[in-house]
């Protein structure tokens, strides 16, 4: 199949978002059909992004963890449909968690609202107690709406420990990463530089930046890998001979169960999306994003393809070059992850009611959104993004392609959704 054509479309999308350095690797089931380094490991330096440079994978980690859940639930110690405090009877204390399942926690539907980070936590049960503490308004019934929650997810890890009877890192290690080979994947972040061929991690405003400290949120944000090793991973899902051999006979497709949707043609599993009409194919698939960070892993189960993206950079598009590179697998153009914009019309008027300032207590600094009688406009503080109407209340970011659709509430209050994530207006 024929590379040039992507290459161009990522060295684009390199350019016009200011991408430092980034890796993407393409393999089927373990050969590689396409592998190659972007740029450089330092922002204006001279030393080039390899296959096997370090990253940030932030919140792909989740599948690593929902992986380790289902490992567990494979030798019968545990099962997704568990009540969360039937392992963790503490939990309790926490009444949005009373009734939710290790399957909510897994993905995203426990009902949690976003909650203020707390990075110096290390201890499960100091988390625990924090949650307790903060009197947290469910934004619904557990199972009844997704709102994605990196507070509830680190629960997974303190289960984790509690069934296995050991850390959760050194689970995910030991039955994971070091039985599959990936010889550059740890939960422990690496020097940055040039010496350990790791990317300098570059903020939106493309200042260096140091590995966030995390604390329980390592649960979910936590790996740092490489591409090569990402290929090496996505084997596990679509080559049987190959995971059965690393971590015995687990039903990974459980993984992929859509239990919450995040748009029309996207769901939330365990850790995992799936897009079910890629292309006439399904995809399987997350991303991550953390100060210094973008990074998009996904695979094409029918096919036996895996994809992976790194990049150094927080707020850019590794989705769209992931997708691309999966579109130029199945033979078509990359451009088709391009953005597809719609041509809706949408009154003025109703425009400009979306308008204001938008925040939740994990995100306070949020986004603004600007509105005329002719556009719309999201304003993350570094960039402008114009947004175009999808239907009613329904937007597409013509940047990332992303989503976003706004609500108004009984009272007139107004949220907006954005993918998985909820914000309220102040």
């Amino acid at each position: 199949m024929e590379w040039k054509a992507f290459e161009q479309f990522a060295e684009k999308i390199r350019a016009e978002e200011g991408i430092p350095g980034m890796a993407v690797g393409v393999s089927h089931n373990g050969e590689a059909l396409f592998v190659n380094g972007f740029g450089t490991i330092e922002a204006e330096g001279t030393t080039n992004v390899t296959p096997d440079t370090i990253f940030g994978t932030a919140s792909v980690t989740k599948s690593f963890t929902a992986l380790a859940v289902h490992i567990l639930a494979a030798e019968g110690k545990l099962s997704p449909t568990d009540p969360v405090i039937m392992h963790l009877p503490e939990a309790g204390t926490v009444p949005v968690l009373r009734n939710a399942t290790i399957r909510h926690l897994l993905s995203h539907t426990t009902g949690m609202p976003p909650v203020k980070r707390r990075e110096e936590l290390t201890e499960f049960g100091e988390h625990i107690r924090y949650l307790e503490n903060l009197a947290l308004k469910p934004i619904g019934a557990p199972g009844e709406r997704i709102s994605y929650s990196n507070d509830a997810f680190l629960l997974l890890g303190a289960i984790i420990e509690r069934v296995a009877g050991m850390d959760y890192r050194e689970f995910i290690m030991k039955r994971i990463v070091r039985p599959a080979g990936m010889k550059r994947t740890s939960f422990t972040p690496p020097e940055q530089g040039v010496h350990s061929n790791t990317a300098i991690q570059y903020t939106e405003k493309l200042l260096p930046v140091d590995w966030p400290k995390l604390g329980n949120y390592a649960v979910g944000g936590g790996i740092r890998s490489t591409m090569n090793d990402l290929l090496v991973y996505g084997r596990l899902y679509t080559d049987r001979a190959f995971r059965e051999s690393v971590i015995g006979d687990v039903d990974t497709a459980g993984m992929q169960e859509r239990v919450g949707t995040v748009d029309g043609n996207t769901f939330y599993g365990h850790g995992l999306m799936v897009t079910p009409d890629f292309g006439g194919s399904v995809l399987v698939h997350h991303g991550g994003g953390q100060p210094g960070v973008s990074s998009s892993f996904g695979f094409l189960p029918e096919q036996g393809i895996t994809v992976a993206v790194l990049t150094n950079r927080t707020g850019v598009s590794a989705e769209k070059l992931m997708k691309g590179a999966a579109f130029t697998v199945l033979g078509k153009s990359p451009e088709e992850a391009a953005v597809s914009l719609p041509n809706m019309a949408q009154s003025p008027g109703e425009q400009i009611s979306f308008a204001g300032f938008y925040r939740n207590e994990e995100d306070p600094d949020g986004f603004c959104i600007h509105a005329d009688l002719n556009s719309l406009t999201l304003n993350s503080g570094v960039r402008v993004d114009e947004l175009h109407p999808a239907g009613r209340g329904w937007f597409v970011n013509g940047r990332t392609g992303k989503r976003i659709r706004f609500e108004i509430g009984s009272k007139g209050e107004m949220t907006a959704f954005t993918g998985l994530r909820i914000y309220w207006r102040t």
